[in-house]
Formats: C-alpha cells, structure tokens, sequence
C-alpha cells in the first residue's frame, strides 16, 4: 500500500456536491476497421482485461485512515471487475455532436464512486456516420491529464490493427 501525496489528496479534499476533481478523455471513432464494422463493449472488455497489467492505476481503490487521522492510501483491489467499469449507451437519432456533448456533460458531473477503483469507462453508440465515441474518467488523484492520455493509449490501440503486448507476469500461455 502506498499513501496519497498531499496534492493528491488535496485533489480528493477539494470535490463537493457539485465540484468534480476527476479528469476525462473523448475519442470519437470509427468502427470500420474493427472485426464485423463494429465496435463491442464486450471486445473493449476484453482489451481492457488483457492489457490491465499496464497499467496498475486502475486496479487501485482507496483505503482511508481511520477517522482521517491522515491521507488515504491505495490497496490493490486483485480481483478487479472491468466490465463494472465499462457502459455502454446508444445516442437517439440522429445521434449528432451536440447530443453527445450533452449526454458527456451528464456523465462528468457524477463523482466516482469511492469505494472502488476511480475510473469508469462509456462506450457511447449512435453518432452520425456509424462512428463511436468512447468517454473515459479518471479521478485527479490517481492520474493527471498527460498521464490518463497516456495511460488510455497504452490501453487501447491508436490505429485499426491490435499492437502485440507483453503478457502479464505470472499469466498463463495459450496455444
């Protein structure tokens, strides 16, 4: 276990009823080049599931101190339950830019839920045009906003082709 800086858990001190500290990422996409034109939740799962190891962030929770006699700090939550983390919703049509901006805003305004790991993923369905979008948050205190980029690219691939990842140590091989 490792203890929040002071910054960090200033980030988590600072959140009210109606201020978030959490920071947020929006890819919109095109699914074409996925197998069957489409993108899945359950293919992002599976991403997800297979590249979590990169990073350790997101198997993280919050332990706090008894009385809050001092900064929280992380506990590795080792049975971690991606798709808890992962939604999925469909735009109405015709699924355009400003509905999704709507729909996004919605979705940040809600606070983490800290009992768990502070991130939560959308895989949003409908826009015009066949594209996706994918919303990802993160809380401050865990990543920052060059890091979650960061962090969602070593995740996910850039381009249509999946990228060969090393497996995680310990995981077993499959012929």
């Amino acid at each position: 276990m490792r203890q929040l800086t002071a910054l960090d858990a200033q980030f988590l001190h600072a959140e009210t009823a109606t201020t978030t500290t959490h920071v947020a990422g929006l890819a919109i996409l095109d699914p074409a080049g996925c197998p069957g034109g489409s993108l899945t939740r359950e293919a992002l799962i599976d991403r997800l599931r297979e590249r979590l190891h990169l990073a350790p962030v997101l198997s993280l929770r919050l332990a706090e101190v008894p009385f809050g006699l001092g900064r929280p700090y992380w506990e590795e939550v080792a049975d971690l339950d991606v798709a808890g983390h992962v939604h999925e919703l469909t735009l109405p049509s015709p699924g355009d830019d400003r509905q999704l901006a709507r729909r996004v805003a919605r979705l940040h305004e809600r606070r983490l839920d800290r009992g768990r790991p502070l991130w939560e993923m959308y895989l949003i369905q409908g826009l015009a045009g066949g594209r996706v979008a994918l919303y990802a948050k993160i809380h401050h205190c865990a990543l920052d906003g060059v890091t979650g980029a960061e962090t969602l690219a070593t995740m996910l691939d850039l381009g249509p082709e999946p990228r060969p990842v090393v497996s995680a140590p310990g995981a077993l091989a499959v012929p």
